[in-house]
């Protein structure tokens, strides 16, 4: 049985739960840890983990039982970058495969040619406005997007974790009245409780797919780990078209 090395942020009340409960009707196992991490230096766009890399992975099971690395944290990847971010996860445990919601959402969206997409995140300034440029870098781009930190007083990753998913549904709906055609929307931080119905839901809604940090992540790793029936059915109930043969075998 191939397995995962889930890494959450000491913070987040929600991720850990989500990301278990969308993976729970697969053949792979979840081996968690969590780090704490420089509050003051993540608000301001960066990131400093507590303890550092190597003690951090080193807190997960053996390579033998894994093999992938899970860094739960979207706007840490905007903020590091996804060749930094994997470097300092494969100098600590080299010879895995690695993916965090920011990679996994970048290759979600290229491989179903989502190429212009509306943007909802609950952080401050820095790292909301971190994301255009980043998304941009992979042919993306952000036509219409909203942070919910002011509107909603966001604070901790606790308040992100008790928005409903009403709000959420309204604020996309508005980002999508602007008359901008988009390909999907893309809800991002693992702190947010949305649940694979409540995208199922908001799809129908909104008349787009609707993408999100936490499911976003786990189609990848499905394709990771070569589990492409289950990638496939996954995306297709998030109103995704099925890849074809041919494409599976390429991924």
């Amino acid at each position: 049985m191939k397995g995962i090395g889930l890494i959450t942020l000491s913070t987040d009340p929600v991720g850990e739960d989500a990301f278990k409960a969308v993976m729970a009707g697969t053949p792979l196992r979840v081996f968690t840890t969590r780090t704490g991490y420089d509050q003051e230096n993540h608000q301001a766009g960066g990131f400093i983990p507590r303890p550092d890399w190597p003690v951090l992975l080193a807190t997960l099971p053996p390579d033998g039982l894994i093999d992938v690395i899970v860094f739960l944290c979207t706007s840490a990847t905007i903020a590091l970058g996804n060749d930094e971010l994997v470097h300092r996860l494969r100098s600590g445990r080299p010879g895995l495969q690695y993916t965090s919601p920011g990679m996994a959402a970048v290759a979600m969206m290229k491989e179903f040619n989502i190429e212009r997409i509306a943007l909802l995140t609950p952080y401050g300034p820095a790292l909301h406005n971190a994301f255009a440029p980043y998304l941009g870098r992979h042919g993306i781009e952000v036509v219409a997007n909203h942070s919910l930190a002011h509107s909603m007083n966001l604070v901790t990753d606790d308040d992100i974790g008790r928005v409903p998913v009403t709000r959420i549904q309204a604020e996309l709906s508005k980002l999508l009245e602007n008359g901008k055609p988009v390909d999907a929307a893309f809800v991002s931080c693992a702190a947010f409780s949305v649940k694979q119905s409540d995208l199922v839901e908001l799809t129908g809604a909104l008349g787009c797919p609707v993408l999100a940090s936490v499911h976003s992540t786990a189609w990848h790793i499905l394709g990771l780990v070569g589990e492409y029936g289950l990638r496939d059915k996954f995306a297709s109930d998030l109103g995704l078209p099925r890849l074809s043969q041919q494409t599976r075998s390429m991924s």
